[in-house]
């Protein structure tokens, strides 16, 4: 289907909201956003509005070989590029609506073929990019170096451990002192800029057993190169081989540091998403007396908002290198249908979409959400449900 083809097919399905405006301009893109974040406040299993951000993996391919990463656990795990014939269709179907797109959630962005022309397909539809990087291959200056800073909204690095023996250990292939330079040296570009121009620029870090005691020197460190906001997250033990660095055998340990980091980036004004403590009554309780009352069991989680909150399945999307069309980054999610075998809003619409949004906020989700971090922000919650299964 041509891109003008496309485009007939979703003007005509589209609420008078939007079809008054002129297809793909900002104030179509305002006015997108606008509807989802509606359908979203009212639980609206049906769209009026297309996906506002969407994951486009453009590659599977990684340079590196991260001991907890399924490329490296899954010798046979598939090194995919996607195709031109898929991306068109996202850049017909999908760009005119985004505002934000990122590249790419299974390999490491920066290595995706053709990216400076797909900055400047970027630029042409007036949509910003994200990217998660290991920062191996930033920032060399060049003509594309200038044009992904134009085109950046947000830069989030990936790194797990302070110290070079603990990062090196983690990050099998980089080289600790070599990333940090190449950020240090992106942080000083971005300062260059001016303020209303600068991409943001947030880190990732997973917790576990080796790096959660250098987890609070990494909030120094972030503060140091100017930092936005630190994600922590917990290390998933989908693997046998992962199970030893799981911080549900270290639970006051991993409790100590994170409040230690919650301190300090309080202190140092840096925005931190970090998991809730783990629940230590269950220990606390097996060391004492039996009682008849069963006070210090831990409480289960409630489902639904609050304390849940997913923009997942009202404003985002992740297509995959085939065309297919997955609804979020949960581990085991399965996709909701292709785009090569249907338009996208028959898939947006569809009855599996239709039905996960019906009970994502229910006290049964439906299918993995049951098991997601936004509903069980902690590990510890979810051992019934098979967070930890392998």
């Amino acid at each position: 289907m041509s891109a003008e083809a496309a485009k007939s097919s979703i003007l005509s399905k589209l609420p008078e909201e939007l079809a008054s405006l002129p297809f793909g301009s900002p104030e179509f893109k305002d006015m997108n956003a606008k509807l989802a974040q509606e359908d979203e406040d009212n639980c609206a299993p049906v769209m009026r509005a297309m996906p506002t951000w969407i994951n486009l993996t453009g590659t599977t391919v990684c340079n590196l070989k991260c001991f907890m990463c399924n490329q490296f656990l899954d010798p046979n795990s598939p090194k995919w590029f996607m195709t031109d014939e898929v991306y068109e269709k996202v850049v017909a179907e999908l760009y005119p609506f985004a505002k934000t797109v990122q590249f790419s959630a299974f390999g490491e962005p920066l290595m995706t073929p053709g990216m400076e022309s797909k900055l400047d397909d970027l630029e042409r539809s007036n949509t910003k990019l994200e990217i998660v990087t290991n920062g191996t291959l930033m920032m060399r200056e060049s003509r594309f170096r200038e044009k992904l800073l134009r085109t950046l909204e947000l830069v989030t690095f990936s790194m797990d451990g302070s110290t070079a023996e603990t990062y090196n250990s983690v990050r099998t292939g980089a080289d600790f002192d070599s990333v940090l330079d190449n950020i240090s040296r992106f942080a000083e570009r971005r300062q260059e800029l001016p303020a209303d121009e600068r991409p943001r620029m947030n880190f990732n870090y997973i917790m576990m057993k080796r790096t959660i005691e250098e987890a609070p020197r990494f909030v120094e460190m972030v503060h140091e190169m100017g930092g936005d906001e630190i994600i922590f997250n917990h290390l998933v033990a989908f693997h046998p081989s992962l199970e030893d660095e799981s911080l549900q055998k270290h639970k006051q340990l991993a409790n100590e540091n994170m409040d230690r980091c919650r301190e300090l980036a309080k202190d140092l004004g840096i925005n931190l998403h970090i998991p809730q403590n783990f629940d230590l009554s269950a220990e606390q309780a097996r060391d004492q007396p039996a009682s008849g009352a069963d006070e210090h069991a831990p409480k289960a989680r409630p489902c639904g908002p609050p304390p849940i909150k997913c923009w997942f399945l009202w404003k985002r999307v992740y297509i995959g290198v085939k065309g297919e069309v997955i609804p979020c980054c949960l581990a085991g999610i399965p996709n909701f249908g292709s785009m090569m075998d249907e338009p996208f809003w028959d898939i947006w619409n569809g009855e599996t979409y239709r039905t996960y949004r019906k009970h994502v906020y229910t006290d049964n989700p439906y299918g993995p959400c049951k098991n997601c971090y936004l509903i069980y922000q902690s590990p510890d919650q979810t051992e019934a449900e098979g967070f930890q299964k392998y």
